[in-house]
């Protein structure tokens, strides 16, 4: 009886992270971002909980977890940089909410998925500041928002992990403020 208990409070996935899984070993990044955009991200389950009303959090979570397929095993950076082009199809041109969204999404994941991110996370700002996924602006919007995932879901949140992700971005948005190339 314990086990079907269990079973039954299982927290399932989106279906869309497997459809999304399914269509990107078929299709160019462009058409995998455009079918990321009909599918939304409406009343997404991110971490066994639905998130209604927060379209863009959903569609940047279903981005990482389903469309780009990030392996937790890996570093997060390399990978991003290996689906550049369909970040740039489905969040960089999607402007400043749904990018912003990206980054607390990416935070999220780190949390929850990939916790070696959290100390390497300034190279995941480079990447997406370099190939113009996310702007300037809403990188250092984030990083000085230690509370930018509180905002989206306390259940998640935790103020040394918000410190730390920050901290290994130190360099990264020192480097970026000063103009280098």
């Amino acid at each position: 009886m314990a086990d079907e208990d269990d079973e039954e409070s299982e927290v399932e996935d989106d279906e869309r992270i497997m459809k999304l899984v399914t269509y990107s070993s078929r299709h160019t990044p462009e058409e995998l971002a455009g079918y990321l955009k009909e599918l939304g991200g409406e009343d997404t389950v991110i971490y066994g909980d639905l998130y209604a009303g927060r379209g863009l959090f959903g569609k940047a979570f279903l981005l990482l977890r389903g469309a780009a397929c990030l392996n937790e095993d890996e570093p997060t950076a390399p990978q991003i940089e290996e689906h550049r082009k369909l970040f740039v199809a489905a969040i960089g041109q999607e402007g400043p909410e749904a990018q912003a969204a990206l980054l607390v999404i990416l935070e999220l994941y780190c949390v929850k998925e990939r916790r070696g991110c959290l100390d390497e996370f300034g190279k995941v700002l480079k990447v997406l500041w370099e190939r113009d996924i996310v702007a300037e602006e809403l990188i250092e919007a984030w990083w000085l928002n230690e509370r930018a995932l509180q905002e989206f879901s306390p259940k998640f949140f935790s103020q040394d992990d918000a410190e730390t992700i920050r901290k290994s971005s130190n360099k990264f948005i020192e480097w970026m403020q000063a103009g280098e190339s």
